[in-house]
C-alpha cells in the first residue's frame, strides 16, 4: 500500500484518512455525520471501519468531535487529544464559549442543535513535543489560538501539516482568522507564526481545500 493522505468532506468540514502500510489514521472525527462519512472513504479505497487504528484530535469543537465516540465504538481506534481538549470531550462540549452576542446567539444556537457531542473519553493524551508512529513520524505541535488546547500534527519526511482550525484556507490562501469563536487572537497568531517557520509542502486545514507550496499569511 502507498503512502496516501486523503481528505473527506463532512459538510462543511474536514477529516483526514492516512492510508500507510503500518495502518489507517484519521485526523479529527467530524459532526455526529463523520463516520457515515469515513466509512464511505474507506469503501472507496477496500477498507472498513475496524481497520482504522488512530484517530487524532486537532481541537474539542462539534464539529471535529461530533462524531469521535462513534467512531471510537465502531473501529476500536485509540483515540489521541490534548489535555485540554481531551477534558472538554469528556464533558460532551467545547473546550470554550463562543463570545456570543445578540447577533451571534442564535447561530450559536442552532450549531449546537445540528452538531451535538456524545462524552467520549480520549485513550492517549498528547504533549506538545511527541512524535506519533504515522507518516514516519509525526509530531504534535501546539497552536492555542482558535482553542486554548488546539494541537496541529506535522510529518516533516512528507512536509504535510494538518492545521485543523488554527488556520484556514478559504481564498486560496492561508491564515488565522479573528472571530466570535476565537479564544485568543494574539495566541493564535503566534501558532500561525510558529507553523510558518515549519515550511510546509503541503497544509491540510479543517475548512476550505487542501492548500501545497501556499505562503502562509501573518493577521495584522
Amino acid at each position: 500500500m502507498a503512502v496516501q493522505v486523503e481528505q473527506v468532506r463532512n459538510g462543511f468540514v474536514n477529516l483526514y484518512l492516512i492510508r500507510e502500510p503500518a495502518g489507517l489514521s484519521l485526523v479529527d472525527a467530524g459532526t455526529a455525520g463523520g463516520p457515515r462519512h469515513v466509512e464511505r472513504a474507506l469503501r472507496r479505497r477496500g477498507h472498513q471501519l475496524a481497520e482504522l487504528r488512530h484517530i487524532l484530535i486537532t481541537h474539542a469543537d462539534p464539529d471535529h468531535i461530533g462524531g469521535a465516540a462513534d467512531l471510537r465504538a465502531l473501529s476500536g481506534a485509540a483515540l489521541y487529544a490534548g489535555q485540554i481538549e481531551a477534558e472538554a470531550m469528556a464533558r460532551g462540549r467545547a473546550s470554550r464559549d463562543p463570545k456570543s452576542t445578540p447577533l451571534t446567539a442564535p447561530l450559536f444556537g442552532l450549531m449546537n442543535r445540528l452538531t451535538p457531542i456524545r462524552p467520549v473519553e480520549a485513550t492517549h493524551i498528547l504533549q506538545p513535543g511527541d512524535e506519533l508512529p504515522i507518516l514516519g513520524g509525526l509530531q504534535v505541535i501546539a497552536t492555542p489560538g482558535h482553542t486554548p488546547g488546539h494541537l496541529s500534527f506535522f510529518a516533516p519526511a512528507y512536509g504535510v501539516l494538518f492545521a485543523g482550525d488554527s488556520m484556514t484556507a478559504f481564498g486560496g490562501r492561508l491564515s488565522f482568522v479573528d472571530g466570535p469563536v476565537t479564544w485568543d487572537y494574539a495566541r493564535g497568531r503566534e501558532s500561525v507564526r510558529l507553523q510558518a517557520e515549519l515550511q510546509p509542502g503541503m497544509v491540510c486545514c479543517g475548512h476550505g481545500p487542501v492548500l501545497r507550496d501556499q505562503r502562509i499569511v501573518f493577521p495584522s
